[in-house]
């Protein structure tokens, strides 16, 4: 590894132990809560059905994902880069008395610690494009992977109040960068997130879009960040972004896109 990669793993790590014991609280709010509900009706639809099937839960964080799966059964290895994250998701295990089902494994995405296709199952949903080879990697053949991707539509719609040029700049370009947490990562748009995969040998199945819908909903900033709020109107709100996170003409809107594909 090189000076400036470790000096870049280092300030990544720094930054997401210091962010630890507050990142759960997004999925409090009523927004939060919407678009974890989301992203895991969607979800389900993909998991393998044999319960001992193998899934890594890469840059997984304090574990909302790896959480719920160990509670169906599955042999979950979470993996992240911050210790931090690590240990909220572990203590979060303890109390639900799964920790021993769980593997916990400190690394970089980029450079996963795993020999070539240990999983049947992989998911990753930070947005890091960089991590794509590595991903497929470690997936089975056969196997099947999801992935969030920054939406370069989405970002383009979002930088336009601030600063229109730039907005266009990256409508018009082929590779454009868009910021998520703070950090810089490559954007796409749904034909570019099937063209990174299908190169790496991954049979698109579908790409849906996620995260950031629900203000398109008109839906009030302060009702957006409540921790209350009615059964309701979360069935009308969930059950809209679920149906527009499937519409061709919905998915330039979204901060996110994740894929679901097959290693073929």
């Amino acid at each position: 590894m090189s000076e400036r990669e470790h000096s870049e793993t280092e300030r990544l790590r720094k930054k997401w132990n210091e962010h630890a014991k507050r990142y759960d609280r997004w999925y409090e709010t009523f927004e939060g809560a919407v678009e974890h509900h989301v992203d895991w009706e969607l979800l389900k639809e993909y998991l393998p059905r044999d319960k001992d099937a193998k899934i890594l839960d890469a840059a997984g964080g304090t574990g909302r994902i790896t959480l719920p799966l160990a509670k169906m059964g599955y042999s979950v290895t979470l993996c992240d880069i911050s210790p931090g994250m690590l240990a909220v998701a572990r203590q979060k295990l303890r109390r639900e008395e799964l920790l021993n089902g769980v593997e916990i494994v400190s690394c970089d995405v980029r450079k996963l610690r795993f020999p070539d296709e240990s999983f049947d199952f992989v998911l990753c949903w930070d947005g890091m494009s960089e991590a794509a080879k590595e991903l497929v990697r470690v997936t089975k053949k056969g196997g099947r992977i999801s992935m969030f991707l920054m939406n370069r539509i989405g970002a383009a719609i979002r930088r336009f109040s601030e600063d229109p040029d730039s907005a266009l700049a990256l409508l018009r370009s082929e590779q454009g960068y868009a910021y998520d947490e703070e950090e810089k990562r490559i954007a796409f748009n749904v034909d570019e997130s099937r063209q990174l995969f299908e190169k790496e040998g991954i049979k698109v199945i579908d790409v849906y879009a996620v995260c950031g819908m629900l203000q398109f909903l008109s839906i009030p900033q302060k009702a957006r960040r409540s921790r209350k709020w009615s059964k309701r109107l979360f069935r009308q709100a969930t059950e809209t972004l679920l149906r527009l996170s499937r519409e061709t003409s919905a998915k330039g809107l979204s901060r996110h896109l994740v894929l679901y594909g097959e290693r073929m």
